[in-house]
C-alpha cells in the first residue's frame, strides 16, 4: 500500500507532457497579447513618422522606410521589457540581431504596404490603411522571430 501511495505522489508531482504543453501555450498566448500591445503602439509611432516624413515632402517610399526603422526600433524596446521581460542590457548589436530577426517580417510589411501605397491616391486614409496592412501582413513572422531572439529561458 505504501508504495502505491508513494508511486502516485511521485507520479503526481512529475510534470507531464500535456501539462507542459498548456503551460507553453499560455505562456506564449500571454506573449503574444503583449506582442501585439507593442505593435500597436509601433504602429502609431510608424504613421506618425511616415505623416511627418510626407509633411516634410520626403517621397512616399523613403517616408515609409524611415517609419519601419523609427516602428522597428520602438518594438525591441516595448519586447525587450514587456514581452519576453530581457535582462540583458540593450545594445546596438542586439538591435541589429532583433532588425535582423525582423527583416522577412519587415520586407512583407513593406512590400505589402509600398504596393497599396503606389496603387493609392495617397489620401491620409489610403496611406494609414497602407500601412496597417503591411503591419498585420508581418506580425506572425515577426512575433515568432522576436521570441527567438530576445526570448530567455526561465
Amino acid at each position: 500500500m505504501r508504495r502505491t501511495v508513494e508511486f502516485a505522489y511521485r507520479r503526481a508531482l512529475r510534470p507531464n507532457s500535456s501539462t507542459e504543453a498548456l503551460v507553453a501555450m499560455r505562456s506564449t498566448a500571454a506573449q503574444s497579447l503583449r506582442y501585439l500591445i507593442g505593435a500597436v503602439i509601433a504602429l502609431g509611432v510608424d504613421l506618425l513618422v511616415v505623416f511627418l516624413a510626407l509633411h516634410f515632402a520626403l517621397p512616399r517610399l523613403l517616408a515609409r522606410a524611415v517609419g519601419m526603422v523609427a516602428g522597428i526600433t520602438t518594438t525591441y524596446f516595448f519586447n525587450r521589457r514587456y514581452t519576453f521581460r530581457t535582462t540583458t542590457p540593450a545594445s546596438v548589436v542586439g538591435w541589429s540581431k532583433y532588425a535582423l530577426a525582423q527583416s522577412i517580417g519587415a520586407a512583407i510589411n513593406y512590400f505589402v504596404s509600398s504596393a497599396l501605397l503606389l496603387a493609392g491616391d495617397g489620401t491620409r486614409w489610403h496611406v494609414a490603411g497602407a500601412v496597417i496592412a503591411g503591419a498585420a501582413a508581418g506580425f506572425v513572422y515577426n512575433f515568432f522571430a522576436a521570441r527567438r531572439v530576445l526570448h530567455e529561458p526561465q
